[in-house]
């Protein structure tokens, strides 16, 4: 008779049970979906950023190789 009456409260209260459960699972969902945005993000930033420093670089280094060339020749 209590296993009856327990199960018939558990019956009662499945539907608040199900949204607390729910409310529980949409946050995570949102910060692991936020957390691959960001990491994706990221990812393609940090890309960028090389590639800009690379070329940053390949330009001082053209320009170096120029100045040095104008001074041999002078």
């Amino acid at each position: 008779m209590v296993m009856i009456v327990v199960w018939s409260e558990l019956a009662g209260d499945f539907g608040g049970i199900v949204l607390f459960l729910v409310w529980l699972v949409i946050p995570l969902l949102y910060v692991v979906t936020l957390g691959r945005r960001y990491v994706r993000q990221s990812r393609e930033n940090a890309e960028a950023a090389v590639w800009a420093r690379d070329e940053v670089c390949q330009i001082r280094e053209e320009q170096r190789e120029g100045s040095h060339d104008g001074d041999v020749g002078e």
